[in-house]
């Protein structure tokens, strides 16, 4: 029968192993608890923007009425006109 001595060990032990995963699924959920906080901060930044666009085209929209029911011409912006140029 062979014996097995220090130098003959191949492999890792089960602890080892054990240790290794425990240490991955911490990082792994460090890294999935920031990346949530960063996807909720961007959509929360996304959504102030849309309702500013939102506020700002209804006041240009109701500056275009004011302006036509005044009888007043409505300028175009000069970025438009200046596109087919």
């Amino acid at each position: 029968m062979r014996r097995f001595n220090k130098t003959d060990k191949k492999g890792f032990t089960l602890i080892e192993i054990m240790l290794v995963v425990a240490i991955i699924v911490i990082l792994a959920s460090v890294g999935f608890m920031s990346i949530g906080d960063t996807i909720a901060n961007a959509k929360r930044n996304e959504s102030l923007q849309e309702s500013k666009f939102q506020v700002r085209a209804q006041s240009h929209n109701d500056s275009v009425r004011r302006n036509m029911l005044s009888g007043t011409p409505h300028r175009v912006a000069a970025a438009s006109t200046s596109a087919g140029a």
